[in-house]
Order: C-alpha cells, then sequence, then structure tokens
C-alpha cells in the first residue's frame, strides 16, 4: 500500500511539473508572439503619420522635428508622409530642401509658434524661388497647409520638377487656379477655375495619378485635366511673387495609378 502511494505521488509531481512546464512554454511562444505581432505593427507604421499627424526625426540642428527629408525617402505606394517645421529656419531649407531656382536669401525663412504650432514663414522679396525635397516620386498627391499674409502673386505646388523648364504644377494666385506642365520652359494649362478663397489656413492639394492631374482646396476638386505621364521628379513649393506666407506643414502620398 505504502508502494503504492508513493507511485501515485510520483505520477502527480510529474504530471505538476509536466503542466507547469506547458503553460511557461506557451506564456514565452504567446510573449514571443506579440513582441513580433507589436514589431511589425511599429514597421507598418512607418509609412504612416503618428496619431497627432506628426513624424519626428532629428534635424540638423540636434532639435527633435517632424519628418524632414529622411522621413520621406523610401514609401511605398499606399504610403504617406507628414513635415511640419522645426528648428531654425534657414537650417530647416538646407537639410530638407533643395532650390532649382532662386535661394534663401529670396524667401528668408524663419520658424515661428503660431496658433500653438510651428509653422514656416517665409518672405518672398520678388524673386522667382522654388525648393523642393530631395527624393522624387512618380504618382504623387501633396497638400501644402498654408496661409496668405500679404503676399501678393503665385503660389505653385509643384511635382514630377527636374529644373526650372520642366515640372507640373497646379498654381493659385487670389481666387484662381490653374493645373498644368512646363515642358523645355514651354507651359500647357489642362484647366483652370475659380474658387473660394478660405479664411485662414488653406489647404492647397495636387494629385498626379497616372493621366488624372486634378486640383483641390481642401477636399473640394476646383481643377480636373489628363496627360501623358512625366518621369520621376522632385516634390516642392515655388513662390513667385512678394510678400509673406506661412506654411503649417506639407503631405505626401504616393498613390496608385487612377
Amino acid at each position: 500500500m505504502k508502494h503504492l502511494k508513493l507511485i501515485f505521488c510520483s505520477t502527480i509531481l510529474v504530471t505538476s511539473a509536466y503542466m507547469l512546464s506547458s503553460c511557461s512554454q506557451k506564456n514565452n511562444e504567446q510573449a514571443k508572439s506579440e513582441g513580433q505581432e507589436q514589431s511589425q505593427m511599429m514597421k507598418g507604421n512607418e509609412d504612416h503619420p503618428k496619431g497627432n499627424g506628426e513624424h519626428e526625426h532629428v534635424g540638423t540642428s540636434g532639435e527633435q522635428q517632424t519628418a524632414g527629408q529622411g522621413e520621406m525617402m523610401d514609401m511605398k505606394k499606399g504610403g504617406n508622409k507628414t513635415w511640419t517645421p522645426g528648428g531654425n529656419g534657414a537650417e530647416l531649407i538646407k537639410s530638407d530642401f533643395h532650390f532649382i531656382t532662386g535661394s534663401i536669401g529670396n524667401i528668408y525663412p524663419e520658424v515661428k509658434k503660431v496658433e500653438g504650432s510651428r509653422v514656416l514663414e517665409l518672405k518672398a522679396d520678388g524673386t522667382p524661388a522654388a525648393f523642393v525635397f530631395h527624393s522624387q516620386y512618380g504618382n504623387v498627391g501633396l497638400i501644402a497647409t498654408l496661409k496668405k499674409l500679404d503676399f501678393k502673386g503665385t503660389i505653385k505646388l509643384i511635382h514630377h520638377a527636374k529644373d526650372l523648364d520642366n515640372f507640373e504644377f497646379v498654381a493659385v494666385s487670389e481666387n484662381n487656379m490653374k493645373l498644368g506642365r512646363v515642358v523645355n520652359g514651354n507651359e500647357k494649362i489642362f484647366d483652370e477655375s475659380k474658387f473660394d478663397v478660405p479664411t485662414g489656413w488653406m489647404p492647397l492639394k495636387v494629385t498626379a495619378a497616372g493621366t488624372h492631374y486634378k486640383g483641390y482646396i481642401g477636399s473640394k476638386t476646383i481643377t480636373h485635366g489628363h496627360d501623358d505621364t512625366m518621369d520621376d521628379g522632385f516634390i516642392g513649393l515655388m513662390l513667385d511673387g512678394k510678400g509673406t506666407i506661412q506654411v503649417k506643414s506639407i503631405e505626401v502620398a504616393v498613390l496608385e495609378d487612377e
């Protein structure tokens, strides 16, 4: 009888040890799986803005700022980034952009705090100036949230840009929008229309998806045109006029053919 009791107790101990080992292994596998899933989620978020609409990186000034060129380089189709200004205006322009016409001296960039947000203030001196991100894109959507203070002239969002003689654009001057391209110095207008100028911040948007080109103010389509696609090129902002504008953010999305 004592021998049977010993066998029974040993069996219980072995079973308990096996169950503890199985539970421990299961917990480890679950933790590993959750860790991998979290890692994949973090990687998946690299092509999308954080909850507050910003990506962060360290700029040349050593100050943490939101998505500059380092964050906008390797986007896949469907990917998007939001750039917002930080640090010193001149350093910001030098690190995140390059000019295809004009220079820093023609726009006097300065980062300011406005309504709780940092904005890039540009004071155009009347000389045409165009600054673009360093990466090139094909199908692309571009939104610049900006405000005209005392600026008089034309503001253009440019894309597929190679130089001053070859680029595509949406342009606004007062309450008029033009959509088109410049090839070898010759301008071609796809569409032109009037729009209601919003008060305060104006989200100016352009999309180029395959042979479809559209210009927007916010979510409202103002211009729409079609033409052959151009080779990949730079994206950015062009000012042709005199006065001050402020830029709160620039959003970029890689699009599918439409």
